[in-house]
């Protein structure tokens, strides 16, 4: 059985982690149609999903992982490639419900799970591992951004690392209550 998200799996970053928990709601529905009788474009449907969300996702966690220096963003979007890659090969050469089926247990589980659970820890590692650094180290001056949304008198208040990300994501980010994108502060 797969588990549910928590904050044990947090990155501690509000973006990226609500892009994780969409991948875990992602994974339990594969799951559920992988071991119950489902028709061919119920599956189909949930691996293109599967496929569309992981390339956005991957490209905002490696713009992440950038922004803060992670020192392995190579490797790991090695990593992304690679999933992309045979998932895209497999979806390709699909022969049977059966295997469809085991395609869609794999990507819930091993792929997806395994590499948040594996991989993206990590990176929660390393931001950790900086911000004790620095706390021990001389107190740098912590520059914040400004951002607005449709929530009457709301600001997000945003670290310089998610300024970065936000400047450079390709989809809006959008306010959690309000559900309209922010935008910088004048």
């Amino acid at each position: 059985m797969l588990p549910d998200w928590s904050d044990e799996f947090s990155v501690h970053h509000e973006i990226i982690d609500q892009q994780h928990q969409r991948l875990f709601e992602l994974a339990h529905k594969a799951y559920r149609i992988a071991n119950s009788p489902s028709s061919s474009n119920e599956i189909k449907a949930i691996l293109v999903e599967f496929f569309e969300y992981m390339k956005t996702h991957f490209k905002d966690e490696e713009q992440y992982m950038h922004a803060i220096g992670y020192p392995r963003l190579e490797e790991h979007k090695k990593i992304h490639r690679t999933i992309v890659a045979e998932m895209a090969g497999m979806v390709k050469h699909v022969g049977s419900m059966d295997i469809l089926k085991e395609m869609i247990a794999t990507v819930a589980e091993d792929w997806l799970l395994v590499h948040i659970l594996q991989e993206d820890m990590q990176i929660e590692k390393y931001r950790k591992e900086q911000m004790e650094k620095n706390a021990t180290c001389e107190v740098k001056e912590v520059k914040y951004y400004y951002y607005v949304c449709a929530c009457p008198g709301k600001e997000h208040k945003l670290t310089e690392s998610m300024h970065i990300f936000v400047s450079n994501s390709s989809h809006p980010i959008v306010c959690k209550e309000c559900h309209q994108g922010i935008i910088l502060k004048k």
